[in-house]
């Protein structure tokens, strides 16, 4: 029974990835592009639009059986110690969003937090933690709005206490496709957006 257990548990799952706006993001349609290439190269004829229709009716329904599998299982995952509730990475992030702080202090936005940055870095102890990270990740996803807007109302927080001449505090995700190892020697940039931004007025948190 322990070993049926686990290895249910383990079986791949899409998880919090089963959103139809995660699955606009460019990252996947990427991926939807370059399977559809190589479906048709095996000969079959299909456009991309369908295979992901295809791949979201069969997710939807493997889901939902995984479901009625494991529920029964759960009082026994959570005696043992043995759930599982992180997945493996399946593809590379080829659109990842980089989380931006700013604070406007009368003069326009000026960034106090830039990750991975040495000159901005406002509270990087906190956000730089592998935990935080981990978060910080899922936020830059579309369907996370909720949770996006209850760390900017976490961020306000800490900004009115830390700033105390500044009027609002912006989080936001600055979107770009990683580079291709000839853009990366030739030295060009990469082309950026900043999306999802969420704006705190800083006197309703002092």
């Amino acid at each position: 029974m322990h070993l049926f257990a686990i290895t249910a548990m383990a079986l791949p799952s899409v998880g919090g990835g089963m959103s139809r706006a995660a699955w606009r993001t460019p990252t996947v349609q990427a991926e939807f592009q370059l399977w559809t290439s190589r479906v048709n190269g095996w000969g079959i004829d299909i456009t991309a639009a369908e295979l992901e229709d295809n791949l979201w009716n069969f997710a939807v329904a493997y889901e939902d059986g995984r479901r009625k599998i494991l529920e029964p299982l759960f009082p026994y995952f959570r005696y043992t110690g043995s759930w599982q509730s992180w997945r493996m990475f399946v593809a590379p992030h080829r659109y990842p969003g980089r989380l931006e702080i700013e604070i406007d202090t009368g003069q326009g936005w000026q960034p106090v937090y830039v990750a991975r940055s040495s000159e901005h870095s406002w509270l990087r102890p906190w956000f730089d933690h592998d935990r935080s990270r981990a978060a910080i990740f899922r936020y830059a996803w579309p369907h996370f709005r909720r949770a996006r807007k209850e760390f900017t109302d976490w961020v306000a927080v800490q900004a009115a206490r830390d700033f105390p001449e500044a009027k609002r505090v912006r989080t936001s995700f600055v979107r770009y496709r990683t580079r291709s190892p000839e853009e990366v020697r030739s030295g060009t940039p990469a082309k950026e957006e900043r999306e999802l931004k969420n704006v705190r007025e800083l006197k309703d948190y002092r």
